[in-house]
């Protein structure tokens, strides 16, 4: 007698009230891996690109994070300022300023600058800040001394062209002497050929040169950059900020008002009192009998 087998009835698939499948990203088209994994696998790389990607931009801003860190301590009597290292790092932090005198809050700090001038003041975000170096015990004027580089290596480098202008200067002035009748050894000749090598340099004679060669005063080019190293070369040396304020602090405690000075009982009573103490001491003790 045959068995008897029951037909196989393909069993539906049971989906849940308000899900469906869908034929596109549902389909187990490669390495059955359903189209939508790979999809939400891009998505969460492009989220994860995003986030890196800012994260970096974030840490090369960490050099001027201290500007929203100084507005938050900062009080009447302070000032934002930016202090530029011997390492070129650049540091943003929150000082007083008490008669043009810049110092830290920290009194374990003594380095101070003088605040020079008004034109030294940038503004930053809306917020004024002064520019100053470890350097140099004076607040940094960033327009002028980018004026002052380019004039002075402008200057050194044009040397025989200014020789010759003056020359030629020389000899039209002495011409003009000649025929008014003016004595010729009145009319002098300014001589332009030494280069401004140092601040030295620019004190002796440097100041004078520039202008005798620009009496309509330095010119500046449009657009420029500036560079702290550039004006090194022109910067008056030992004028560090540590050494300004630790000889300003110095003639401060000498300027301020002496205390009374203590009498020889207020000095020496406490020490004479401790020694009677340990007189009696040993006198107590060697009075006593031993058996």
């Amino acid at each position: 007698m045959a068995d008897l087998v029951a037909p196989q009835i393909a069993q539906p698939i049971i989906v849940p009230q308000g899900m469906g499948i869908n034929p596109i990203f549902d389909a187990e088209m490669i390495l059955g891996v359903p189209y939508w994994v790979l999809i939400d696998c891009i998505l969460l790389f492009a989220i994860a690109a995003v986030f890196v990607y800012w994260l970096a931009k974030l840490r090369k801003l960490n050099a001027v994070s201290g500007w929203s860190e100084s507005l938050k301590t900062m009080g009447a009597g302070d000032v934002q300022v930016w202090i530029i290292t011997r390492t070129q790092k650049l540091i943003i932090d929150c000082m007083k300023i008490e008669d043009n005198v810049l110092s830290y809050h920290d009194k374990a700090k003594i380095g101070m600058w003088h605040h020079n001038t008004r034109e030294s003041v940038i503004v930053v975000g809306g917020n004024p800040a002064l520019v100053v170096s470890e350097d140099y015990d004076q607040t940094r004027d960033l327009i002028s001394e980018i004026v002052l580089t380019d004039n002075c290596d402008e200057f050194n480098h044009n040397q025989e062209d200014l020789q010759k202008a003056e020359d030629k200067s020389y000899e039209e002035r002495l011409a003009e002497a000649k025929k008014n009748n003016v004595d010729p050894k009145t009319v002098t000749k300014r001589i332009i050929v030494q280069p401004i090598n140092n601040y030295i340099d620019y004190e002796s004679y440097g100041r004078e040169l520039l202008q005798l060669a620009n009496p309509d005063g330095l010119t500046m080019k449009t657009y420029n950059i500036f560079s702290n190293i550039r004006f090194l070369k022109y910067f008056p040396l030992g004028c560090s900020h540590m050494f300004f304020g630790g000889e300003l602090t110095f003639d401060a405690r000498n300027l301020a008002l002496h205390k009374k000075e203590k009498s020889f009982w207020e000095k020496y009573m406490f020490l004479g009192a401790s020694v009677i103490v340990v007189v009696i001491a040993f006198l107590a003790v060697w009075m006593v009998p031993l058996g």
